[in-house]
């Protein structure tokens, strides 16, 4: 995903949007990402991704084992 970036007059940025008369800075940071339509696809969860812990037996031993190794 792309972004722009941009410091800016907050002045400036009043011709564009609504800023309240109290806000306090003189510049402010514009940081725009691109909206997303319902035509961009996005990508459907693959569990396989993921596989690799699902099948780990007894981890509360297998954790107490790792830390125990720690201190010794």
């Amino acid at each position: 995903m792309q972004a722009i970036r941009q410091i800016i007059e907050t002045q400036k940025l009043k011709t564009l949007c609504n800023i309240p008369d109290n806000f306090s800075s003189e510049k402010v940071e514009i940081i725009i990402f691109p909206v997303f339509s319902e035509k961009t696809k996005t990508a459907q969860f693959n569990p396989e991704q993921f596989f690799g812990i699902s099948h780990l037996k007894n981890t509360k031993q297998m954790l107490a084992d790792m830390r125990n190794e720690w201190e010794s």
